[in-house]
């Protein structure tokens, strides 16, 4: 599996029973481009072949996955060209072109898609630029999902998939299950390719590709998806095959920290609060809520890496009344608008901020699992899941059981799921409980934060 994230990019090798056998990381590199932040693909592609090349020595790999963030997408010319590099979501977008383009966006009710800032809604992007310069546009023949962007350098193969169609791009019609009316009136629908399923082969490795990293050349390249809905395969590809298994929501946590409610009903979402509906594997709608809760844990914390919190410090913190409140990333969230602002720390020290950046965590995750209903069992999956003391504040403020897979990578266990769709079941869960920390505390601490939220007008 391929998987690119906003901060890193990853190399995870995963058998047919599910068993994450190597990964390896790095940072996702970036560049400057003339009028916006991008990513540096071509970096980014020496490295994975590159891990290819040693992996291929002690394993037979026989096909790729490549999962990645939404909101971005490559324009490719008719003869197969990257006309310009790929624009990085949080780029700003021109005012003139934003106030342009809301005017043509569809409704809520349609795409299930709030206006979100900079570029996050991938319709946005396409907007500018083919406004910005229609004889460029002109030469877009391709457009494809930053995932079928790595299928086809893979494979050469062009294909659409539903899961980053359908990720706040307002390109999509989640109800419908079709492209949204702004796309079809835009012309863009066919400069779309094929959409295609997921778990399908796209095609080949790229001979040159097979040859340079040592793979067979019958490596086959499926047509991949976007990470959170990977994540979401987790369970609901389980769910596909026995009907009787209720998926849990989920929390999957990275720059971004997203709630999913796959069992609720996408019929009161809150535009205004930053809920959506994804749209998972098989095509159906999911409540969401999220915010850039990784970004926000590294502002509060200045970048502070470690992970063991000691829970005598965050009953100090809360004792104290220190409270670090939203919003403290221009990206949406639940509290859009709002200046993230620290009050009361007392004591300034990493492990105070740690312990404040978890407690931030944890109340801002469960005001997300509100919104959308997720009144059910919870699952926490990525980051959050390695750190045990975040994970036991989460379950400090929720009524109902919470878990950790004993894998906590998610992503990587639903790009397993995907990429042995026809062949195997995927493993059954092996959930772990978690018990909550400081359980009093924390709701007393939760009735403060929300006061505070109140008094400066928004309701928590």
């Amino acid at each position: 599996m391929l998987d690119i994230g906003k901060s890193f990019a990853k190399v995870s090798l995963i058998n047919h029973e599910g068993k994450i056998l190597s990964e390896r990381r790095v940072v996702t590199p970036r560049l400057h481009a003339h009028l916006y932040a991008a990513y540096d693909v071509d970096r980014l592609h020496s490295w994975f072949l590159g891990q290819l090349r040693e992996l291929s020595v002690r394993y037979d790999i026989d096909r790729i996955v490549p999962v990645t963030h939404g909101a971005t997408c490559a324009f490719l010319s008719e003869d197969g060209q990257l006309l310009q590099p790929i624009q990085d979501y949080e780029a700003a977008i021109p005012q003139l072109y934003r106030e342009a383009y809301n005017a043509i966006r569809p409704h809520f009710s349609h795409t299930l898609s709030p206006s979100l800032p900079n570029g996050l809604n991938m319709g946005c992007q396409i907007y500018w630029h083919a406004r910005r310069d229609p004889k460029f546009f002109e030469r877009v023949r391709w457009i494809l999902s930053y995932p079928q962007y790595w299928t086809w350098r893979l494979s050469g193969a062009l294909t659409t998939e539903v899961t980053s169609m359908g990720c706040h791009t307002d390109l999509w019609a989640p109800l419908q299950k079709t492209y949204s009316s702004m796309a079809i009136r835009q012309g863009w629908v066919e400069r779309f390719p094929e959409l295609k399923n997921a778990w399908d082969e796209a095609g080949p490795l790229r001979p040159d590709i097979a040859d340079a990293t040592g793979i067979s050349r019958d490596c086959k390249v499926l047509v991949g998806l976007h990470d959170t809905n990977a994540a979401l395969a987790s369970v609901i590809v389980r769910q596909h095959r026995d009907p009787s298994f209720v998926p849990p929501a989920m929390l999957s946590t990275g720059t971004w920290f997203i709630a999913l409610a796959p069992e609720t009903s996408v019929s009161d979402l809150k535009a205004e609060r930053d809920c959506l509906a994804k749209v998972d594997v098989f095509g159906n709608p999911v409540a969401c809520s999220r915010f850039m809760g990784g970004r926000a844990y590294d502002l509060i914390t200045h970048g502070m890496t470690a992970t063991d919190v000691d829970p005598a410090i965050t009953q100090a913190v809360m004792r104290d009344g220190a409270l670090a409140l939203p919003s403290f990333d221009d990206a949406g969230g639940p509290y859009q608008g709002r200046r993230g602002e620290i009050r009361g720390l007392k004591v300034d020290t990493p492990a105070h901020r740690a312990a404040l950046g978890q407690l931030y965590l944890a109340m801002v995750s469960d005001t997300c699992l509100n919104l959308i209903h997720a009144d059910g069992p919870l699952l926490i999956e990525g980051v959050a899941a390695r750190h045990p003391h975040l994970c036991a504040l989460i379950a400090s403020v929720r009524s109902t059981p919470v878990y950790v897979n004993d894998t906590s990578n998610g992503v990587t266990l639903g790009a397993g799921a995907i990429a042995y769709y026809h062949e195997a079941t995927p493993p059954a869960p092996n959930y772990r409980r978690i018990d909550p920390l400081l359980k009093d505390e924390v709701l007393k601490y939760r009735s403060v934060w929300s006061q505070a939220l109140l008094e400066t007008g928004k309701a928590a």
